[in-house]
């Protein structure tokens, strides 16, 4: 749908890193990147996230809503303010029902994103609505495979880069997991601390994609989807 440069990142579940991927992503380049953080809501309260300050429910007003109040953003304690922190020139709060997205992604690029911004989006389900130039999926390790979220693996075949999320040494484990996801997707495939700068990754694919938006060099067409 948006011509602009866009890096978007998608997770299985809560709490994989995406927050701390894009933070990193961010810090990297600062100033450089706007941030949208898009937040599904259910109207039941499922999946409604539980690290916020605020429930997103209580923010939503009809079928999305767009906040950027720095009131709100700037808080301590939630992922907005962690991202504008890190270093996004601005940082937008997106809402949305179930099917909202599209509607809501038109109105942000007609009314409030500005013709030279470059983007990076986190959610899962604007990814497929925005088409981005590099879709980024951080997959933790050690968790079934039977309480991820529907789109996953299509998001990792449609990925540039795979990020299996661990924490100190826990890599050594992550064999069958890696290896599985080589089985799906033609991303690169990086396991790594999110937490860590990214600037201090042995592998710097992420880093060169992300300078590769910036610049406006070429960056390879879309992977297209593989068989599930």
């Amino acid at each position: 749908m948006s011509p602009r440069p866009i890096l978007s990142i998608g997770a299985p579940a809560n709490g994989s890193g995406k927050t701390l991927l894009a933070a990193g992503i961010l810090a990297s380049h600062p100033g450089a990147f706007s941030a949208v953080k898009v937040t599904t809501v259910y109207r039941d309260g499922r999946n409604c996230p539980r690290t916020e300050v605020e429930c997103a429910c209580r923010k939503l007003h009809g079928r999305y809503t767009i906040v950027s109040d720095g009131g709100v953003i700037d808080r301590e304690g939630t992922d907005t303010g962690r991202l504008g922190r890190a270093g996004a020139s601005r940082v937008l709060w997106a809402l949305a029902v179930p099917g909202a997205h599209a509607e809501m992604w038109r109105h942000l690029e007609a009314e409030v994103l500005t013709g030279g911004e470059r983007i990076v989006t986190e959610g899962n389900r604007i990814i497929p609505v925005v088409d981005p130039a590099l879709v980024v999926v951080v997959v933790p390790p050690g968790l079934s495979e039977e309480t991820w979220k529907p789109d996953t693996w299509d998001l990792i075949a449609r990925a540039g880069v795979v990020v299996v999320n661990v924490r100190g040494d826990a890599g050594a484990g992550c064999g069958p997991l890696v290896a599985r996801l080589k089985e799906r997707t033609r991303a690169a495939i990086t396991v790594q601390d999110v937490s860590i700068p990214l600037a201090a990754w042995p592998d710097g694919t992420l880093s060169r994609c992300a300078s590769r938006l910036l610049d406006g060099t070429a960056y390879p067409a879309p992977i297209p989807h593989l068989k599930s």
